[in-house]
């Protein structure tokens, strides 16, 4: 062991006898060559006792000469001092019959009339024991981090003499105030606001009754309010302990934590979707929410705990499982467009699923989330959708197919157009004649359109006017009309009404018509000859 320079400036410069007069402990004073120079009167009546301890120094007459059994080490470590290797040592002493040192002796080196010398002071292993354990105490209360406060009760009658004597590092950083602005002062006139909400009243009958209090109080401080959880228990007489932290911030972050809760369950709960999750291990349902036990026909909490097994037939759990354990395998979410679902309470129904992957908070646990939706009755509507949309072109097919059969437009030869019009003609099948015959003249690049009306039986004002706009329209194409086949009555009606045809020829029947447009093509026609001549 090395002497420093701040163990040699403690090293002792009194008369030794008056030392170790005004010690409490058994002790004596040696000089270099191992002489007792004085001991005091605890040490005699020590060595007269019968738990003496086995001391490394055995007396003979009026000297103590070092030995060198049993404890050799430890004489050796007195010699150190004596010859100026160190200035200090302790030493363990055995307790005969027990075995564990009970005694410990403390070297010290002093100055004996300007020579070298050693006081040897005995202390009680079980005085040791106790102040280590106090040391130890007070090492652990000064480091936690939660506050420590101990209080005295000056005058048990009157709670407003409540003082504070003891404050951690904890305590003085939690109440944002020094230590020294505290100790010794009271309650009330270190913090007012604590009677405010009874903290003052508490503690004082606490302290006159004894027992333990645990609870959490909203402290009113200058810089705001502050949530403490405290622990109070009496000490001795008049004092208690108070133990406390500043769950403020923790109690903002657990409501925060459990509104987010509150809401996530909400929402949860009254998706229009079934949800459920699964865990990973076994596939058994760890959450559900209520339109997923509606359809099943359970009630709240039933489900928990089951497997696709305890609500399908076999075949589709199965076929259910073994998607989920690959969506799991995958790492990926999986979309199902159509799943049929037998229902408990509503039957056979068709639903749309997606299978996700999810791992818990710290990464550890493994789930399938699912969300499936009844698409039951919007496959019906699309179905009957699709079908009145199938029935809807149907009709608008055969509707192009009648407005065609009511003005076809017949080729009788390379550029002539015939357009037979059979029944009653009313402003409708005027106005789709106009557009029939513009799309056929253009169709069939023709020249001439006949527009045979043998077989209609009436025309108003109206008919006559498209039939015009039919001719007038033909014409900007290049085409030349004429109308053949009127018969008189539809001839007299034309009179009649004075409607002026203007311009469009007209021609007895068909033949003649088509003898015209044959002629204005630039072909003669002429009488057969007999073939029997």
């Amino acid at each position: 062991m090395h002497t420093t320079a701040e163990d040699r400036a403690e090293t002792l410069h009194i008369d030794p006898r008056l030392l170790i007069e005004a010690l409490d402990d058994p002790a004596l004073v040696i000089d270099a060559r191992g002489s007792v120079l004085c001991k005091n009167e605890q040490l005699d009546r020590l060595l007269s006792g019968l738990g003496a301890p086995s001391l490394p120094l055995t007396p003979e007459g009026d000297r103590v000469l070092l030995s060198l059994a049993p404890a050799a080490a430890d004489v050796a470590r007195i010699q150190a001092i004596l010859s100026g290797e160190v200035d200090r040592a302790e030493i363990d002493l055995p307790d005969e019959g027990r075995g564990a040192p009970r005694w410990m002796l403390r070297g010290l080196a002093c100055t004996i009339g300007g020579g070298r010398g050693a006081l040897l002071r005995l202390i009680d292993g079980g005085e040791r024991s106790v102040r280590e354990h106090q040391r130890r105490c007070a090492q652990v209360v000064e480091s936690m981090h939660l506050g420590c406060t101990f209080i005295t009760l000056d005058d048990p009658e009157d709670d407003r003499s409540l003082r504070y004597v003891y404050m951690n590092r904890a305590a003085e950083r939690i109440a944002s105030r020094p230590t020294a602005a505290m100790l010794g002062r009271t309650m009330d006139e270190s913090v007012p606001s604590l009677r405010q909400i009874g903290i003052p009243q508490r503690l004082a009958e606490l302290i006159r009754c004894g027992g333990t209090d645990e609870s959490e109080v909203i402290v009113p401080w200058e810089e705001g309010t502050r949530v403490m959880t405290t622990w109070s228990f009496a000490v001795g007489d008049r004092c208690a302990a108070v133990v406390y932290d500043d769950v403020t911030e923790r109690r903002a972050t657990e409501a925060s934590l459990e509104n987010a809760r509150l809401l996530l369950d909400s929402i949860v709960e009254h998706l229009p979707l079934m949800l459920f999750v699964k865990d990973a291990a076994e596939l058994r349902y760890v959450r559900v929410n209520k339109a997923f036990e509606e359809f099943h026909g359970h009630a709240p909490g039933e489900l928990i705990g089951l497997c696709a097994s305890d609500l399908l037939p076999p075949a589709l759990a199965a076929k259910i499982d073994a998607e989920s354990r690959a969506v799991l395998a995958g790492g990926v979410p999986v979309e199902v467009p159509e799943l049929r679902v037998p229902s408990a309470r509503f039957g056979d129904r068709i639903g749309r699923a997606r299978f996700v992957p999810m791992e818990d908070a710290v990464g550890k646990g493994r789930y399938l989330l699912g969300l499936v939706e009844d698409i039951t009755e919007r496959k019906k509507i699309e179905d009957a959708q699709r079908q009145e949309s199938i029935l809807l072109e149907t009709q608008r097919r055969l509707m192009e197919l009648i407005q065609e059969l009511s003005t076809p437009s017949i080729p009788i030869h390379p550029g002539i157009l015939v357009v037979p019009l059979v029944g009653q003609m009313d402003s409708a099948r005027g106005a789709q004649l106009v557009e029939s015959l513009v799309a056929a003249v253009e169709r069939h690049q023709a020249e001439f359109v006949i527009i045979d009306i043998t077989g209609v039986t009436s025309v108003d004002t109206a008919v006559a006017n498209h039939l015009l706009q039919a001719t007038r329209a033909a014409g900007l194409l290049g085409a030349e009309c004429s109308v053949v086949g009127a018969s008189p009555s539809i001839a007299r009606t034309v009179i009649e009404l004075g409607i002026e045809l203007g311009k469009l020829a007209t021609h007895r029947d068909l033949q003649a018509g088509f003898r015209h447009a044959l002629a204005r093509k630039g072909y003669v026609i002429s009488p057969r000859a007999d073939r029997r001549a």
